[in-house]
C-alpha cells in the first residue's frame, strides 16, 4: 500500500512488523462453463491415461518432466483426494514456519524476536515474526474497532480505514473465544481459511473436468507459491481466496445468485471485492444474450438482484465512514498516508523501472503478469481473465507497491498456473520445484522485514 520512497523508511519502522440456454452465445465451442467445452480435454479422471499411445518425445523436458512429473500411481493412488490436501497443507505450513523461526533464529533480524533458549516460545515467536507491515493495522481494527481520527505512522496521519472490516472483525469474534489474544485470533482465520480454501478450489477444478494430477499439481503450486506467505500471516488473502472460489464456483454452476451472496464476502474483505460485478454480469450475458438481459423473468431477476448484492458490504462500510468521519470514502483518502494517490498506471510502471530496487522489481512483474491474462482468456476463461485484468489495474492505479502479492494471491492468477500444469508436462513437473524454492526464500526474507515481499 506504501507508494511513496519518503514513506517507506518511516512505515517500515512504524509496523509491527444451472439454467436453460435461452438466446445465449453458442458455449459449446467457446465457454469453459459447459461441459460440451471441455470433454475433448479433460473429461474424466482418466483422460490422461485412456489417451492414444503417441510417439515419445525424446527431449530434455520431457525425459526430465517423465521423471519429476506427478503421478497418482502407487501410494498416491491409497489415499483419498481430501486427505492429500491436508497432507500438502501439513507439510508446507510446517516447513515454512519451521524456516521463519529457524531463520530468524539463525539469522537475526533487527527486532530480537526468539526468546531463549530456542524452542522455549515457539508459537509466540512465531506469531510476532508473522506479524509484519499492515498486521498491526488489522490487530487494531480487530482489537479497537476503527480510529475518529490519523493518528498512525511517523507523522500521525494514517488511519486503519483501508481496511475493510471482514477479516478482523471476524477474527475479533475468534479472539474472544480464544481467550483475547488478537494476534492468535488473526492467525487463526488466515490459516483455517486457506485450508478451506485448498478443499474449495479442488472442487472448483472439478467442475472444469480437471484430472486428478493436475488438482494435486494445484494444490501443491498453491501452498508452496512464493508469497504463499500471506496464506500464513495475520492478512485477508486467505478469506478473500475462500470467497473467491465460491463465488466464481457459483457462476461455473450458473447460479447467478449465490455468486452474488457470497461475494459479499470479497466486498466486505478488500476493495477489488466490489469488481466482481463485471464478471458476474459478463457471465450473465453470455449464458442469456446481452438483449434477453432486459426481459425481466426469473432468470434474469437472480442475476440482477446477485450484481446487486455484491457491492452492498461496502455501501454499509461508507455509511459507517461517514458517521464516523464525514468522510464517505475515507478508506481511499487516507491512502495518501502512504504516498498512494491516484494515476496513470503506465507512468507509474515506467517511474518504477526508472527507479530501481524493489520498485523495479514490483514494475517488471506488473509487465510480466499480462501475458498470464492473454493466457487465461485464450483458455476460454472470459469472467476469470476479465477480473484478472481488473484486479492488476486498480492496484497499479494507486502506484507499484504490493504489486506482486495481490497478483498470486488472486484466483485468476492461480487458475492459469493451473491451467499451464494441464497443458504442459515439463510446467507440470517444474512449477511446484521453482514454486516451492521461491516460498523459501520469501519466507526468510519476510522474518527480516524485507520490503520487497509486501
Amino acid at each position: 500500500m506504501h507508494n511513496d520512497l519518503n514513506n517507506d523508511t518511516s512505515y517500515m519502522n512504524d509496523s509491527r512488523a444451472v439454467s436453460p440456454q435461452v438466446h445465449g452465445w453458442n458455449r459449446s465451442w467457446d465457454y469453459p462453463y459447459s461441459k460440451e467445452a471441455t470433454s475433448g480435454n479433460e473429461g474424466s479422471e482418466n483422460s490422461e491415461s485412456s489417451a492414444p499411445a503417441t510417439p515419445k518425445d525424446e527431449s530434455l523436458g520431457h525425459r526430465l518432466a517423465e521423471k519429476l512429473s506427478f503421478k497418482t500411481g502407487s501410494w498416491g493412488e491409497k489415499i483419498t483426494e481430501l486427505s492429500w490436501i491436508f497432507i500438502i497443507f501439513m507439510i508446507s505450513r510446517c516447513v515454512l514456519f519451521s524456516i521463519i523461526y529457524l531463520g530468524n533464529y539463525h539469522y537475526p533480524s533487527e527486532v530480537n524476536y526468539i526468546h531463549e533458549p530456542l524452542f522455549s516460545n515457539v508459537v509466540g515467536d512465531t506469531m510476532n515474526i508473522m506479524c509484519q507491515f499492515d498486521c498491526a493495522w488489522f490487530e487494531t481494527v480487530s482489537r479497537d474497532g476503527y480510529a475518529p481520527v490519523p493518528q498512525n505512522l511517523t507523522t500521525g496521519h494514517a488511519a486503519n480505514w483501508a481496511f475493510l472490516p471482514g477479516y478482523p472483525m471476524l477474527a475479533g469474534v475468534v479472539s474472544f473465544v480464544l481467550g483475547g489474544n488478537y494476534l492468535l485470533g488473526l492467525m487463526t482465520v488466515s490459516n483455517l481459511s486457506f485450508l478451506l480454501a485448498l478443499f474449495l478450489w479442488n472442487n472448483y477444478l472439478k467442475l472444469h473436468n480437471l484430472s486428478r494430477s493436475v488438482r494435486e499439481a494445484s494444490t501443491v503450486i498453491l501452498c508452496f507459491l512464493p508469497y504463499s506467505i500471506y496464506f500464513m500471516a495475520p492478512y485477508s488473502e486467505s478469506l478473500f481466496l475462500v470467497f473467491s472460489i465460491l463465488a466464481f464456483t457459483f457462476i461455473a454452476k450458473k447460479n447467478f445468485l449465490m455468486a452474488g451472496l457470497v461475494a459479499m464476502g470479497m466486498s466486505a474483505t478488500r476493495n477489488v471485492g466490489v469488481m466482481f460485478v463485471f464478471p458476474l454480469l459478463l457471465a450473465g450475458i453470455m449464458e442469456y444474450g446481452f438483449r434477453n438481459l432486459f426481459t425481466f423473468n426469473r432468470n434474469n431477476l437472480k442475476l440482477i438482484l446477485g450484481i446487486m448484492l455484491v457491492p452492498l458490504p461496502m455501501f454499509i462500510y461508507q455509511n459507517y465512514l461517514f458517521n464516523l468521519t464525514g468522510d464517505s470514502f475515507a478508506f481511499m483518502h487516507i491512502q495518501w498516508a502512504w504516498g498512494r494517490s491516484m494515476g496513470n498506471p503506465v507512468n507509474y510502471v515506467i517511474q518504477g523501472l526508472m527507479t530501481g530496487g524493489y520498485k523495479e522489481y514490483f514494475s517488471i512483474m506488473i509487465i510480466l503478469s499480462l501475458p498470464l491474462v492473454w493466457y487465461l482468456f485464450r483458455q476460454k476463461y472470459y469472467a476469470e481473465s476479465l477480473y484478472f485484468i481488473i484486479c492488476i489495474l486498480i492496484p497499479v492505479m494507486t502506484g507499484v507497491n504490493a504489486f506482486p502479492r495481490y497478483l498470486f494471491c488472486m484466483l485468476p492468477c492461480l487458475l492459469t498456473f493451473t491451467l499451464i500444469v494441464k497443458n504442459n508436462m515439463a510446467a507440470r513437473s517444474l512449477l511446484p520445484v521453482v514454486f516451492a524454492l521461491f516460498s523459501v526464500f520469501f519466507a526468510l526474507a519476510w522474518g527480516h522485514s524485507k520490503f520487497f515481499v509486501i
